[in-house]
C-alpha cells in the first residue's frame, strides 16, 4: 500500500519545530479524546483493516481445507491474514473478554503481525483486532465453525464491549491496543497490576510478563512470568507455573510461547498506540475553534516529536542479559519479512544483546497505523528522521547521540530503498 503525502507549509513548520519544542510543552499532558465524537466517525465508517476485508468471506463462504477442529480453522485463518503461528503467546491471566474461560489450565493464545492481533481461547471464541489506518483498532469476536455445529458458518460480531477497556480514559480515549502485566492468583485473576496504561519498548523489563508464559531460555526469571501469586498474612509469595504443566500443548498450534515475539509485540503495541492517539488528537485539535493556528501547530509538533523519538528507540529499556534466538522459528520468519535495500539491509534484524534491533529505527514505518497519521504529522516525522539520518555526527542533537554514523547511514539507505515517501523528501 503506497502512502501519498501532501507536504504543506504546516509540514515544513512542524519538521523544523520538532527538536526545538520547549520542554514545558513537551511534558504537557493531553486530556482524553472521545472516539465516539462525530468528527472521528469510528462507528459510522466501514473499516478497512485486514480482517474486515475478509469478514464477508468468513461469514458466507468459509475457508476450504480448514478441517473439522478449531485448531485447523485457526491455522487457515492465520494463513489468510499472513500471521505466523510462531508468533504465539500464551496468557493465563484473566485479562480478556473471555475471562471466565482463561486460567493457568487454559491459557489464551495470541498471534499477531504488524496490522492484525488475534486471540484464541481453547473451547471458546476467536478475538481479532485489525488496524484501520484512519479509525485505529477494530475489535471482532466470533466462534470457530467447529464450535457451532456441522457445516455452520460463523457470525462475526464487531464488539463494542471491548471499547470499555480499549478506549478507556486512562488510555487516552482512542481505540488502543492493550498489554497487561499482573500478579495472577491461582485461578488467573489479578492480585495486583504493573505498568497500568504504559506500553512500548521503554517499559522496564521487571514490569513485564506477569500472567504470561515464556518458554525457552528465560533471562527474565525475576519477573512474574510463569508464576502465580499466593496471598498470605506477610504478603504475596510466588508459585512457579512452568509452561505445559497445567495444560496440554496439543490444545495450541505450537508448543511454544517464545520471549522474542513478546518483545516484538511490546514494541509494536507502543508504536500503534502512539500513532492512533496522535491521529485522534489531531482531528480534535484541527476542529477546536478555541485554538489559534500557532497553538494547533505546536500540538502537531508535539505529536510528531513523540513519534520520532519512539520510532528511533530513544528511551528503549536495556536488556538485562542477551536473549538467545538462533533456534527461534519466529525470529527467522520475522527477519525474512524485512524489506531490503539493494545491499541487503533491513530494519527487522535482531540485536538482542543489549537492545531489540540492530538498527534503531522501527520497521513499523511500513504499518497501517503509521500510514493512517494525518499528512502533516506523518510528513514531519519522515522529514525529521531523514534530517537526523543525514546530518553530520557533530551536529546530532544529544537526544540521539546513541545513533552512530554507520547505523544512521544504513538506516537512511534502507528507508530510501523501501519507503518512497521518505526517498522523495528533499
Amino acid at each position: 500500500m503506497t502512502m501519498n503525502l501532501v507536504f504543506s507549509r504546516s509540514v515544513i513548520l512542524l519538521g523544523s519545530a520538532l527538536l526545538a519544542l520547549p520542554p514545558s510543552y513537551s511534558s504537557q499532558q493531553t486530556s482524553p479524546v472521545s472516539f465516539r465524537a462525530e468528527i472521528h466517525q469510528y462507528l459510522e465508517k466501514n473499516p478497512r483493516d485486514p480482517f474486515s476485508l475478509i469478514k464477508d468471506e468468513i461469514e458466507t463462504i468459509g475457508f476450504p481445507g480448514s478441517g473439522s477442529g478449531p485448531l485447523d480453522y485457526l491455522k487457515v485463518l492465520l494463513e489468510k491474514l499472513e500471521v505466523s503461528i510462531h508468533s504465539q503467546q500464551l496468557v493465563f491471566s484473566t485479562t480478556s473478554l473471555q475471562l471466565s474461560m482463561i486460567s493457568p489450565r487454559n491459557p489464551r493464545a495470541i498471534y499477531f503481525n504488524e496490522d492484525v492481533y488475534l486471540g484464541y481461547v481453547p473451547g471458546g471464541q476467536i478475538e481479532v483486532i485489525g488496524i484501520d489506518p484512519g479509525l485505529g483498532s477494530i475489535p471482532y469476536i466470533f466462534s470457530p465453525p467447529s464450535n457451532l455445529g456441522r457445516a455452520a458458518l460463523p457470525k462475526v460480531i464487531r464488539s463494542r464491549r471491548c471499547m470499555n477497556c480499549h478506549a478507556a480514559d486512562d488510555l487516552g480515549g482512542f481505540p488502543a491496543l492493550l498489554l497487561s502485566s499482573v500478579i495472577p492468583g491461582p485461578g488467573g485473576g489479578s492480585i495486583d497490576a504493573f505498568r497500568k496504561s504504559q506500553t512500548g519498548h521503554s517499559v522496564p523489563y521487571e514490569l513485564r510478563f506477569g500472567g504470561w508464559h515464556l518458554t525457552g531460555s528465560n533471562v527474565f526469571a525475576s519477573t512474574w512470568a510463569n508464576s502465580t501469586g499466593l496471598m498470605h498474612p506477610k504478603g504475596i509469595s510466588k508459585v512457579p507455573v512452568p509452561p505445559g504443566t497445567r495444560f496440554k500443548w496439543d490444545k495450541y498450534l505450537v508448543p511454544r510461547s517464545e520471549v522474542v515475539p513478546s518483545l516484538v509485540l511490546e514494541h509494536q503495541v507502543g508504536f500503534v498506540n502512539r500513532c492512533i492517539g496522535a491521529s485522534y488528537r489531531a482531528r480534535e485539535i484541527r476542529a477546536d475553534p478555541k485554538l489559534k493556528e500557532e497553538e494547533k501547530l505546536a500540538h502537531m509538533a508535539k505529536e510528531s516529536k513523540d513519534i520520532v523519538e519512539y520510532t528511533l528507540f530513544a528511551d528503549e529499556a536495556r536488556l538485562p542479559s542477551p536473549v538467545a534466538y538462533a533456534d527461534s522459528p519466529f525470529a527467522k520468519a520475522f527477519e525474512a519479512k524485512g524489506l531490503q535495500s539493494p545491499t541487503g539491509l533491513h530494519l527487522r534484524k535482531f540485536n538482542l544483546k543489549d537492545r531489540l534491533f540492530e538498527h534503531r529505527c522501527s520497521y513499523m514505518l511500513h504499518s497501517l497505523s503509521f500510514q493512517g497519521l494525518p499528512d502533516e504529522i506523518r510528513g514531519a516525522v519522515l522529514s525529521e528522521i531523514k534530517g537526523l539520518m543525514t546530518m553530520d555526527q557533530s551536529a546530532l542533537p544529544p537526544r540521539f547521540a546513541y545513533l552512530g554514523r554507520i547505523e544512521r547511514s544504513e538506516i537512511h539507505e534502507t528507508l530510501s530503498s523501501t519507503l518512497p515517501p521518505y526517498a522523495s523528501l528533499k
